[in-house]
């Protein structure tokens, strides 16, 4: 199920709720719609991170927003917490009913979703800045860009030097290996409906897929150089039970994306070799710089002073040179 397969007058397990701000202005048809998907977020003491999330959404400045909350039929008291929470200042929609896994439930916010742009957030994750939203917004105002992303703050693990922190050095490696920290991401909602949305046959990988189909169709994103959203590290795609699942799911992702982007039909052995090192082989350095074109041509905002460009160009360098050593 893609998410233009979903009627916007869908029945639900529950009825909507609905809770309006009490401030008519904010009451305005929203600009942003954020939505989280969650399933019994409640459970194992989660509680205060979910609390932390609601209130980092109502905190937002400078731009008109509603958060979309899709249940996939939690029972844990979930339904009757989110009815008890009355520190509203942006309109909130719940809408519960099961679905078969997190990106169903993510094509679902797309396919209702009243924003104009829509960014997710996990029922773990939370927004430390309350103006990034809105500096993302005027980032896709003032661009043609399709979609945003930042920094991210990632808590819970030793994350020091972690491509969350600067996404945009590591952009060489797009095709290999996923460098955009999601939590950060936002989209223009037509061209999340115009490319159908997440690919439900990934069940751990299909936001490295959405990432890749957008830039090898040509949607360009946009760095915007502000760190606004904390990643809680963990969850379903780090437990070691789907650790291979998720692998073998990007392996065929970069299939397709050298695929559609550069009409290269790499075997699952070559894909598996660039998933798991990280680097192309030398016999494929053709590729690399065919990449290099495309994600120079796909990004805006990077930063243009001097020092980056040095260290840029020099990272380049020597993970060119890494490739062309190996056999």
């Amino acid at each position: 199920m893609m998410c233009s397969d979903i009627p916007s007058s869908e029945v639900f397990r529950k009825e909507v709720i609905l809770k309006e701000a009490s401030d008519k202005a904010t009451q305005a048809d929203p600009v942003v719609t954020v939505v989280t998907v969650c399933f019994n977020p409640l459970r194992e003491g989660r509680e205060a991170l979910f609390l932390k999330n609601l209130e980092s959404v109502q905190q937002q400045k400078g731009v008109a927003l509603e958060h979309l909350i899709v249940d996939g039929g939690s029972d844990d008291g979930t339904l009757e917490f989110l009815q008890q929470y009355n520190n509203v200042c942006h309109n909130i929609r719940i809408l519960s009913k099961s679905d078969s896994g997190i990106y169903e439930a993510m094509n679902r916010g797309i396919a209702l979703a009243r924003g104009k742009y829509v960014i997710f957030l996990n029922s773990d994750d939370y927004y430390h800045s309350s103006d990034g939203l809105a500096f993302s917004v005027k980032a896709l105002e003032e661009s043609d860009c399709s979609f945003t992303f930042a920094p991210v703050l990632p808590k819970g693990a030793h994350t020091r030097f972690t491509h969350y922190h600067h996404p945009q050095r590591r952009l060489h490696k797009l095709f290999v290996t996923s460098v955009i920290p999601h939590p950060s991401m936002m989209y223009r909602r037509t061209v999340l409906m115009e490319i159908g949305g997440y690919d439900q046959a990934y069940r751990l990988a299909a936001d490295y897929d959405m990432t890749l189909r957008l830039v090898a169709a040509g949607r360009k994103g946009y760095f915007l150089n502000r760190c606004f959203a904390t990643f809680v590290v963990g969850g379903f795609s780090t437990q070691d039970e789907n650790k291979e699942l998720e692998l073998k799911e990007k392996i065929q992702i970069v299939r397709n994306a050298h695929r559609k982007a550069f009409g290269t039909e790499l075997s699952e052995q070559e894909s598996a070799f660039l998933v798991t090192k990280g680097w192309y082989p030398r016999k494929n350095l053709s590729l690399y710089v065919a990449s290099q074109q495309l994600v120079s041509r796909a990004f805006c905002g990077l930063p243009k002073g001097l020092a980056y460009q040095i260290v840029r160009r020099f990272n380049y360098a020597k993970y060119y040179l890494k490739c062309f050593i190996s056999f």
